[in-house]
């Protein structure tokens, strides 16, 4: 068997975002400031010429950092459940609420993250590849049950093989997208009600059948912190780099 540093490496090295082509989308209605920050992977990188891997790399102690950040400055999480909730209601948040989502289901979040969530009482969102679960450098299923039991963190779907969707045929998307659902609610018993694109790449197609798989809505990569019904099929999130010292981190508050 590995042992936990070699799994913490054993990641194969990071492939390059392909680049959405859409422009983001128009923003109409009720609207709330919630900024959802998105993470990858959180430890150090193992090969310092995998630039794509360090773009996507927080380290465990830099990730601590900007969670003490949060906390003594007032900061609370929120899970996309709620945030769907308050804006169907048209309800104001108070303020400083931020959501916390990582993507993908490695396995750096269950040593490396969760500890640190748990420390500060943190919620988040996991957004899983359920073909990719307990694969080498990945979760397992037993690693996502133990953290979902402890009602800090969602998780929710990221397809099953992380495929860039608008080119796919019809036939592929659905069953990425009801799959991937599928199968998490069936692992854990609890509703999934949410998806990451991969890449952050959709277009309307892709979002009418996430809407046609049950999803209630989905996060994409653009940026932004305005949340709302209009975009709630391609929700803008902030992404989190290891190269971001801590001011420039508050910044994204």
């Amino acid at each position: 068997m590995q042992n936990l540093q070699s799994l913490l490496q054993s990641h194969p090295p990071a492939k390059p975002t392909p680049q959405p082509t859409s422009a983001p989308p128009l923003i109409t209605g009720y609207t709330l400031q919630v900024p959802i920050l998105m993470y990858h992977y959180i430890g150090n990188n193992p090969n310092p010429a995998d630039k794509a891997r360090y773009a996507l790399s927080v380290t465990p102690d830099k990730f601590g950092e900007q969670m003490k950040y949060i906390k003594e400055n007032g900061y609370q999480t929120i899970s996309l459940d709620t945030l769907y909730s308050y804006l169907s209601l048209k309800k104001p948040l108070p303020s400083k609420m931020i959501i916390l989502t990582f993507d993908d289901g490695y396995i750096d979040f269950y040593y490396n993250a969760f500890p640190i969530l748990q420390q500060y009482g943190f919620s988040a969102t996991e957004f899983i590849i359920t073909g990719f679960v307990g694969k080498s450098a990945y979760l397992t299923w037993d690693q996502i049950r133990k953290m979902e039991s402890s009602h800090l963190i969602d998780f929710e779907a990221h397809t099953i093989d992380h495929p860039f969707l608008p080119t796919l045929p019809a036939a592929s998307v659905e069953k990425e997208l009801k799959e991937s659902k599928q199968t998490l609610e069936k692992e854990l018993g609890v509703p999934v009600n949410f998806l990451a694109y991969p890449y952050g790449a959709t277009n309307h197609f892709v979002e009418q059948e996430v809407h046609q798989a049950g999803f209630m809505g989905a996060v994409g990569t653009w940026y932004g912190k305005t949340q709302a019904l209009s975009i709630i099929y391609d929700m803008p999130r902030i992404r989190v780099s290891n190269s971001f010292d801590m001011q420039t981190f508050a910044g994204l508050l």
